[in-house]
Formats: structure tokens, sequence, C-alpha cells
């Protein structure tokens, strides 16, 4: 599994939509050491994004993939179990289901399901590790960076850095 192919699950999409910064998220989606990265999600999470009027039409970077080979559907049904199981819980399973059949790393959130799957040696990274490596990079700026995670928690994200904060606690934790 490489960087180079990224799976990504509601959240960090319903924040990026929410806060106007989809084009941004995308920027900094596609680029990683300076060549292309594929980035997909799954229908699920499309059909989740959708039950709060949100869309990704405009997400020319982000395929839209189906978790319907029989291997991936073996797979749902483990991280189905593994993540609980539970309705809110369907994108997360289903990126994690797919991400491991296609040799993806998972970008969620949620850091339940997180340790989930590094528990299960999935590779996982919360969207901030995305942003953190393309500041590393250098294809953004560390005020680029900062403000793109400010505009996320100003629409309901929930990170463990402040406003203002993210390259701070991005080089504290090791991400800068």
């Amino acid at each position: 599994m490489t960087a180079n192919f990224l799976a990504w699950d509601t959240s960090p999409l319903f924040h990026a939509i929410k806060a106007g910064k989809l084009d941004v998220l995308g920027d900094v989606a596609r680029t990683w050491q300076g060549g292309g990265r594929r980035n997909v999600t799954t229908q699920t999470v499309v059909d989740e994004l959708s039950t709060y009027g949100l869309s990704l039409a405009s997400a020319d970077w982000l395929e839209i993939v189906h978790v319907d080979h029989l291997n991936e559907l073996a797979a749902l049904v483990k991280w189905m179990d593994r993540v609980s199981g539970s309705k809110s819980n369907e994108g997360e399973a289903t990126v994690l289901a797919w991400a491991e059949v296609n040799g993806a790393i998972a970008v969620i959130d949620d850091g339940d399901a997180r340790r989930i799957a590094l528990r299960h040696s999935l590779p996982v990274w919360g969207s901030l590790r995305v942003i953190a490596t393309a500041v590393s990079e250098g294809h953004i700026t560390e005020y680029v960076g900062n403000n793109l995670v400010d505009a996320l928690i100003n629409s309901g994200a929930r990170y463990p850095c402040a406003r203002g904060q993210f390259i701070s606690w991005a080089k504290q934790n090791g991400l800068l």
C-alpha cells in the first residue's frame, strides 16, 4: 500500500463541502511526491453525503467506486463487523473494505475506526495527515494548510488542534 492511492470516507468530504473547500482538498489530495495521486470514494459515501443534501459533482479529482466484487463483498462483511456494523459506519466499512482489497490507504477522521483499521494492519490516515503531507512536500504553504484546517474546524470538524494551531500540532506530532 502506498500513499499515492487514497480512499476517502464521508467525514473529511462532508466538512470540505460544508466549508466550501472541496476544491482545495482536491488540490491537496491530488499530488504526492511531485506526481499524481489517485483518490477514490465509495458509492455508499456518496449516498451518505446526499442524505445531507451534499454532492461530490464538482470533485473531478475523486473517482466513485463500488464495493461489488466478491472479494470486496467478503471484506465488507468483515469490516462491517469490525466497525460495529451500525448504519452510521457503512461508509467507513465500505472505504476500509475497498482500501484493503485494492491497496489504498483509507482516509478516515473517526479515531475509533482508525484504531480498528490499524489493529487489523490496514494503513489509514486522517485528513490532517494528508494536509500535513502536502505542506511537508511543499505542495501547499503552511498558511494554506492552516487556513484549510481552520475552515474545516469552522464547518464543525472535530480535530485535535484548535483554530490557528494546525502547523504547531502537526510539528508536535511528527507530521511536519
